[in-house]
């Protein structure tokens, strides 16, 4: 199967700058919603690969084929002030393609509010399709053919992929982190799986801030994310629940933890998730 990019003049498909005026569906108590936010730059980042490779924006893959998506493989947010806005504010979002190859997507999206820095957010994806239909266990990674013609302009990375399967963060573990505990979060079809049948990007991130509620308490209500990195291994079918494991180190200011995050079934390494966050 070989898909062909059209690039128009300039490389505009591979950018896209939008604003939002902001309202309750944008919003949490503490400002801008974290959870609102990865799902409009998931979207966002899906359009810029559909837009690339001049498709509509649904999985790519021949008649009859499973459908081909981009599975989010990792994912993070720095210099995080989601705490700096307020209702009826005027958020401007800039999103770019930053890497695009026959394997994986490389996007960076800006985030602002009067001038000021709300969140800038990198997001990597794979190709990916099921083996077996309606199975997430038999997704597999996939190769997309006919890339070779990317825009000069973008910067190159290293050749090989910037995630693997056997990686962990290890360089985010803190010498003075203690375990808190493992709490078990039930999945629900209609709030957690998206369109594809799959436990959505963002809600892996849900399950954490659950997790952060129950073991830090009602303070933890008072914080807005600084930064997060997360990395995803594996999916879910419907019907299944995750358990979530948390570490803890000591922020006066805030909190910081590291959770794992394992399919309940099998004990299966779902995502990793490393979260710093102050307060508001």
């Amino acid at each position: 199967m070989t898909l062909h990019m059209r690039l128009a003049g300039g490389g505009s498909p591979l950018s896209d700058a939008s604003s939002y005026v902001l309202g309750m569906p944008h919003l949490s108590p503490n400002g801008l919603s974290e959870n609102w936010l990865w799902k409009e730059l998931g979207h966002r980042h899906w359009n810029l690969i559909a837009k690339a490779y001049g498709r509509a924006a649904t999985g790519f893959g021949s008649v009859g084929d499973q459908p081909i998506y981009a599975a989010f493989r990792n994912i993070s947010l720095h210099g995080g002030d989601l705490g700096g806005v307020r209702e009826n504010d005027s958020l401007d979002v800039r999103s770019t393609i930053t890497h695009l190859s026959e394997t994986r997507v490389v996007s960076r999206h800006f985030a602002a509010c009067r001038d000021r820095l709300i969140a800038d957010v990198e997001m990597t994806s794979v190709f990916v399709r099921r083996q077996a239909e309606g199975v997430n266990r038999s997704i597999t990674r996939v190769r997309i053919e006919g890339t070779g013609s990317a825009d000069p302009s973008l910067g190159t990375l290293p050749s090989q992929p910037a995630y693997r399967c056997h990686e962990t963060l290890a360089h985010d573990v803190w010498v003075d982190e203690n375990e808190l505990g493992t709490t078990p979060i039930t999945m629900c079809p209609h709030l957690d799986f998206n369109g594809a049948g799959l436990l959505y990007f963002s809600s892996f991130i849900a399950a954490v801030d659950r997790a952060e509620w129950r073991f830090i308490g009602k303070r933890s209500g008072q914080f807005s994310t600084k930064k997060r990195h997360a990395r995803f291994h594996a999916n879910i079918e419907v019907g299944d629940d995750i358990t979530v494991r948390m570490f803890a180190a000591q922020d006066g200011a805030g909190c910081r933890h590291r959770a794992l995050l394992s399919a309940s079934v099998d004990g299966k390494l779902l995502a990793e998730v490393v979260t710093h966050r102050t307060m508001s």
